[in-house]
């Protein structure tokens, strides 16, 4: 799913004027004593927003971003996938066809949860970024608010 990326994440966001290099410096010294995704860590710091990530996001893997909020989703498509998976991956499919699903992924990296998605579905997901707080709230709604 993910291209080769020349530029890390925090390159991008510095270069950008987005964060200061001891932000990113904090950040990256929390996530090797912690652990965790260095753009959700610079969020619960307050040093970027939500937005301002998956834009940069979207940027370094050339995914195209999906704001969740505004569309309109397809019941049908999530009803292919578990509530437990999606909440555990970040991923929801929201749209498709016969032959893909739309998947809708707070993490470009994670291949492994797309793979995953093909498999169970049996379709192509064509994949778009979104905030892991669009994909939440899109989980909660497909999967509880609408038993």
């Amino acid at each position: 799913m993910a291209e080769k990326v020349t530029k890390k994440l925090g390159e991008i966001l510095v270069e950008d004027g987005l964060i200061r290099s001891p932000q990113l410096t904090e950040a990256l010294a929390h996530q090797r004593e912690h652990g965790g995704l260095l753009g959700q860590i610079l969020v619960e710091k307050g040093f970027i927003d939500e937005d301002s990530l998956v834009s940069t996001l979207g940027k370094q893997f050339r995914i195209p971003y999906i704001p969740l909020a505004r569309y309109a989703l397809n019941p049908d498509m999530a009803s292919l996938l578990e509530a437990d998976f999606c909440g555990m991956h970040h991923v929801v499919a929201f749209d498709g066809d016969a032959r893909s699903v739309f998947l809708a992924i707070a993490n470009p990296l994670a291949d492994e949860a797309v793979s995953k998605v093909r498999e169970l579905t049996g379709r192509e997901p064509k994949v778009f970024i979104s905030r892991i707080s669009e994909i939440l709230n899109a989980i909660f709604y497909l999967y509880h608010e609408k038993k």
